[in-house]
C-alpha cells in the first residue's frame, strides 16, 4: 500500500503522516519546506519528500500524474493558514483546485484510487442527506462567509465537485471520503471519537474534534478495508466522544 499526502506539515496532515508511517505505509509528501514536517517523520525510511517551494499546484499535469500513478490512495489535509495572506491571498482555491487536478489525473490514468479529503461541518452534504439543523441565522452567516471568505467558498466547491463528478458517476475511477470535523483542537494524542453519516450539530452548537482524531480516522480510511467500505463515497462528521459523567456526578436540575 502506498499513499500520496498533501498538507503533511499542517495540524491534521502531520497527525495522519505519523500514523501512516507507524503502520508501515510507504508515503510520499509534497511540501513547500521539509523543515516543517513533524520530527517523528523526518528521515523515516518509508517517507519520500518532494519539496516544491511554490506549492504542489505548481506541478505540471504530467508531474502530478507521475506521483498519482504510483499510489493506491491520495490524502488531502490541506487548509488555509488563518492569516490575512492565508485567507485572502493566493491560491484562493487551494483545496478545490487540488481535488480537481487529482481526480483528473486519476481519470486519465484509468486506475482505481481512493481519495480522502478533509472538509468542515460548515458544508452540507450535496445530496441533501443532512438533517435540517441549521436555522435562519446560521444559513445567513454561512452564506455571508461564502461571499467573504475564500476558504469557505472553496470547501463548498470541493464538496460540490465530489458530489457531481465522483458520486455522480462521471469519474468512475475515484472513490472518496470527505471528512467533516467539528471545531478542531490540538491534543497530544488521539482519543475516542464517533463518526456520523449526517451532521450532528451546526456551527453555533459545535462539538470538538481533536486534530489527532482526524489523523487517526484518515489513516484508518487509508489502511483498514472495513473502515473504508463503511465510509466510501460519504461525508462523515467526526466528533470527539463525550466522556460519561464521573462517578457520583448526576444531572443537575
Amino acid at each position: 500500500m502506498t499513499v500520496l499526502l498533501f498538507g503533511a506539515s499542517g495540524g491534521c496532515g502531520s497527525e495522519c503522516l505519523i500514523r501512516l508511517l507507524d503502520r508501515g505505509i510507504e508515503t510520499t509528501v509534497i511540501v513547500r519546506s521539509e523543515a516543517r514536517l513533524p520530527a517523528a517523520a523526518k528521515g523515516h525510511a518509508l517517507l519520500t519528500v518532494v519539496v516544491r517551494p511554490d506549492g504542489h499546484l505548481s506541478l505540471s499535469a504530467d508531474e502530478l500524474i507521475g506521483y498519482v500513478k504510483g499510489v493506491d490512495t491520495v490524502v488531502s489535509c490541506l487548509g488555509h493558514t488563518m492569516s490575512r495572506k492565508g485567507i485572502w491571498g493566493h491560491p484562493r482555491k487551494l483545496c478545490t483546485d487540488t481535488t480537481r487536478r487529482v481526480c483528473e489525473a486519476i481519470r486519465l490514468l484509468a486506475k482505481p484510487v481512493k481519495y480522502i479529503v478533509i472538509s468542515t461541518e460548515g458544508v452540507d452534504r450535496p445530496d441533501g442527506g443532512d438533517p435540517k439543523l441549521r436555522g435562519v441565522m446560521e444559513r445567513f452567516v454561512l452564506r455571508l462567509l461564502y461571499w467573504l471568505l475564500p476558504p469557505h467558498a472553496g470547501n463548498m466547491a470541493n464538496i460540490k465537485y465530489l458530489g457531481e463528478e465522483v458520486a455522480g458517476g462521471r469519474n468512475p475511477h475515484v472513490a472518496f471520503c470527505a471528512v467533516r470535523p467539528s471545531d478542531m483542537i490540538d491534543a497530544e494524542a488521539s482519543s475516542a471519537y464517533t463518526t456520523h453519516a449526517e451532521l450532528q450539530n451546526g456551527i453555533f452548537n459545535a462539538g470538538t474534534t481533536r486534530r489527532a482524531n482526524v489523523g487517526e480516522f484518515m489513516a484508518d480510511l487509508a489502511t483498514k478495508p472495513e473502515v473504508w467500505e463503511a465510509w466510501k463515497n460519504a461525508y462523515p462528521q467526526l466528533l470527539d466522544a463525550v466522556p460519561p459523567p464521573a462517578k457520583g456526578e448526576g444531572k443537575r436540575v
